[in-house]
């Protein structure tokens, strides 16, 4: 009994070696493969978080809000849709499901984008930004009025430190001299995209994410195509410069840091992801000091600290509502508007 029980033993061995060193390849492929997923969720929150500071420079180049907002969404939607063709291919959902992603981004993106851009020719780029990220609280709020979460101490605390922080980047800007317009016009853009996430809950889960980010793109185009008529003519740059500007935008600030963002979902999961995004307004802080020479007053860097340190405290506590529906969404290019 011994010689047949050793023999074995030794015919193991090599077995046991390969699946240790199987294992081991297999750990540093995943490892691998959350390394490359954090970086593309940097690259999503760098990406977004460029968007203020470009939307000014395209204001430099002589765009006005809706000629930059209707060649942002033309050009990203052009780009979404040859994914859909070429590359993606994803089953047709309900025609239901379909006009609702339409109508997310005529009536819901458009308008945060659109309040958004307004704010950035009044305001400061980093103050839209952080007044734009408040819309997590916004959504958290709402959750909790209408009992779809528990009271739990990680959210009411998240609920106060943002609220403060509102109130704190409110403060001092008005201090500063800052237009009190164009603050309420940043923080209606949180508003508006807070709904727009809720809204768009049930559709995100019937719909393909790439189609969603096409079709909402398409209806937003559709709505700042309506104001430019209404307003005298088809809202489009007229020159090669804010055509330059737009295609920028659209390229780094939108359909770049959007896939990136599925690339980092993918591999690091969406609460992850979520945590990563908190970024982006710094991101727009450090740029906007950097290119365009803005600086926040103590109190406004007090009131950021906290806005930011909400998001974070949301994020990781896997919070579903603020959160995961961005990320598990393409729609949510708007974080940074």
């Amino acid at each position: 009994m011994t010689a047949p029980t050793t023999t074995r033993a030794r015919a193991a061995r090599p077995a046991a070696t390969a699946g240790r060193a199987v294992r081991r390849l297999e750990g540093r492929r995943a490892d691998g493969g959350r390394r490359a997923g954090l970086a593309a969720c940097l690259l999503s929150a760098t990406g977004f978080g460029a968007l203020p500071v470009l939307g000014k420079a395209a204001y430099d180049a002589g765009l006005g809000p809706l000629a930059l907002l209707w060649g942002r969404f033309g050009l990203a939607a052009i780009a979404f849709w040859l994914l859909v063709a070429f590359v993606v291919r994803p089953a047709r959902p309900p025609a239901r499901f379909v006009v609702a992603a339409v109508l997310m981004g005529a009536l819901g993106y458009a308008v945060e984008a659109g309040l958004f851009f307004v704010a950035l020719e009044r305001v400061d780029a980093s103050l839209v930004e952080l007044l734009l990220y408040a819309y997590p609280a916004i959504v958290t709020a709402v959750a909790l009025a209408a009992g779809r979460e528990a009271p739990a101490p990680r959210l009411l605390a998240a609920l106060a430190l943002a609220t403060l922080g509102v109130i704190g980047v409110f403060a001092g800007s008005v201090a500063s001299g800052v237009d009190p317009t164009g603050l309420a016009l940043g923080l209606g853009a949180a508003a508006v995209y807070a709904g727009y996430v809720l809204a768009g809950e049930r559709v995100v889960v019937a719909v393909h994410p790439v189609l969603l980010a096409a079709l909402v793109a398409t209806g937003a185009t559709a709505s700042f195509t309506a104001a430019g008529l209404v307003h005298g003519g088809l809202p489009h740059p007229r020159t090669a410069d804010g055509w330059l500007a737009v295609a920028v935008i659209a390229a780094v600030a939108t359909v770049v840091p959007m896939a990136a963002l599925f690339v980092g979902i993918e591999r690091v999961g969406a609460p992850t992801a979520s945590i990563v995004s908190t970024f982006e307004p710094v991101v727009a802080v450090v740029l906007a000091g950097l290119v365009l020479g803005e600086s926040l007053s103590v109190v406004e860097a007090t009131g950021a600290a906290c806005v930011i340190a909400a998001v974070r405290l949301l994020a990781r506590g896997g919070a579903p509502p603020p959160l995961e529906a961005e990320t598990q969404t393409i729609s949510g290019m708007s974080t940074g508007g």
